[in-house]
């Protein structure tokens, strides 16, 4: 393997870790007539594919009607700690995939519950940006995704 895809690996593997390690994630949507608009959620993935619901009826989902483009972050609120910035599109999924993503998410979380009508969708990541202390990585570590 070269310096390159050594490097491309230790960074998915970093993804991966940081991905394993939080249980939310923060996505900023624009589109509606609350643009831009910031939400919380619980995640789960598999792979770098990021699966979650969206409140059904919330700001959010009226912006990802309009507009698919989000950016995310996900880090335990110190810099410290490993953390990632991306961005990307994130696809709605049918209703009939609704089984799935609640199922990878008990699975990562197992008192996950939904208490509203809510959406099943999955984030593509077209670029993401690591952060780590520990391993040095100030700028960041980027990582393409090309499809």
């Amino acid at each position: 393997m070269d310096n390159i895809t050594n490097n491309e690996t230790e960074v998915k593997e970093k993804i991966k870790e940081i991905f394993k390690n939080n249980d939310a994630i923060t996505i900023a949507t624009t589109g509606g007539e609350l643009s831009p608009w910031i939400l919380s959620a619980y995640f789960a993935s598999d792979e770098l594919k990021i699966y979650l619901f969206i409140d059904t009826d919330g700001k959010s989902m009226v912006n990802l009607r309009i507009n698919k483009r989000i950016a995310i972050a996900v880090s335990k609120n110190d810099a410290m700690q490993d953390f990632l910035q991306g961005y990307g599109t994130v696809e709605i999924l049918k209703d009939s995939e609704e089984g799935f993503v609640r199922d990878i998410l008990t699975k990562k979380m197992p008192w996950f519950k939904t208490y509203t009508p809510v959406t099943p969708v999955r984030i593509d990541i077209e670029k993401f940006y690591v952060s780590s202390f520990e391993s040095k990585w100030f700028p960041a570590r980027e990582l393409e995704i090309k499809n």
